[in-house]
């Protein structure tokens, strides 16, 4: 018996111990918070481009040379054969009563199209709202957006095309990369 009783002493004696044992510190660090706040009374999202901040990257992807339409039908090749079209749908968030305008300005045009630079030649990128191509001949296109109870949806549909006049035979391969500057003013 009294060895049990010694032996549960111990016991009691290293559970004690062990229970007012000092708690390890581990990683440390600290937690930083960046941004700004401005007076813009709209922010804008768009589900079909990556984006960061206010830029979007739009990635088209190979296309074929064969299923490029033109800037009249960017949605059909020659062949018949139907266009690869990335969504670009551009939702924009307002304050209440907010009216909104798009104004888009390609850094180079090509036609009514925007021109792509890294390679490929007689391309370029249309952009299309509701189905109407937007003409760049001016340099820029704007788009006035109607309200909805303060989301606004700007459908945008992007194409790589041929340009005007160039024929299928007139296509080069490469990289076709482009950048269009996107200004919303509201009222």
């Amino acid at each position: 018996m009294k060895k049990i009783l010694f032996g549960l002493t111990i016991l009691s004696a290293f559970a004690a111990a062990g229970a007012q044992a000092e708690s390890t510190i581990g990683a440390r660090g600290n937690i930083n918070f960046v941004g700004s706040i401005n007076a813009d009374s709209c922010t804008v999202r768009s589900p079909g481009a990556s984006s960061s901040g206010a830029n979007m990257l739009v990635d088209m992807g190979p296309v074929s040379a064969k299923t490029l339409g033109t800037e009249a039908q960017p949605a059909t090749s020659a062949g018949g054969i139907t266009s690869i079209a990335k969504n670009i749908d551009m939702q924009v968030e307002c304050a209440s009563g907010t009216k909104v305008a798009l104004k888009l300005a390609p850094t180079n045009t090509s036609g009514k199209g925007i021109a792509v630079t890294g390679g490929a030649q007689n391309v370029q990128i249309m952009l299309v709202n509701n189905d109407a191509p937007l003409d760049f001949t001016s340099g820029t296109a704007t788009l006035e957006a109607p309200y909805a109870d303060g989301a606004i949806n700007i459908p945008l549909t992007a194409y790589y095309t041929r340009k005007a006049g160039a024929e299928l035979a007139d296509v080069v391969g490469g990289q076709a990369n482009a950048t269009v500057a996107y200004e919303l003013s509201y009222e």
